[in-house]
């Protein structure tokens, strides 16, 4: 985790506002969430009923492959938790009691760790961002971090949405 942090925040913040369509913006979002947790990739999903479709990749490196992907959310136990109540969740495949379906689908993808939390917009999910790392747990300040650009991020959707960008 950067010491800097909150500053990084401030300044992610700053370019997300001046985002001037939600495509622009879901593409900064993305990388943010990767250079801010210093994590391995990002994905953020449009929520669209019982389905998610991946509508924006970004990773350290490699080229994304699962653009327009789609998962129906009620056969991801967790991931539906996220969407439903907003709470951020993290997946650690080293343990134990981490849920099957989400441990199976990192092992898929190449990764053992996962950050989930929803992008708010109004009062429901908008999207879901899906925050992926190799040989590490993500923390309680790397939640925090996340939770505060998801929710500056669904602030600029609604923003964009009402003025029909």
């Amino acid at each position: 985790m950067s010491a800097d942090r909150p500053t990084d925040l401030a300044a992610v913040a700053e370019q997300l506002n001046a985002a001037t369509s939600v495509a622009a913006l879901l593409s900064l979002t993305a990388e943010s969430f990767v250079d801010l947790l210093e994590a391995s990739a990002c994905t953020i999903s449009r929520v669209i009923g019982d389905l998610l479709v991946d509508l924006v990749q970004h990773q350290r490196s490699g080229k994304p492959n699962r653009l327009g992907h789609g998962y129906l959310i009620s056969d991801y136990p967790v991931t539906r938790a996220v969407i439903e109540t907003r709470e951020p969740h993290t997946v650690y495949a080293g343990d134990a009691e981490a849920d099957e379906a989400e441990t199976t689908l990192l092992a898929e993808l190449g990764f053992d760790s996962l950050l989930m939390l929803a992008i708010p917009a109004k009062d429901a999910a908008w999207g879901l961002v899906e925050v992926y790392g190799n040989g590490r747990r993500f923390e309680p300040a790397d939640v925090e971090a996340a939770r505060a650009l998801a929710t500056e991020a669904g602030g600029v959707i609604d923003r964009l949405s009402q003025a029909g960008q």
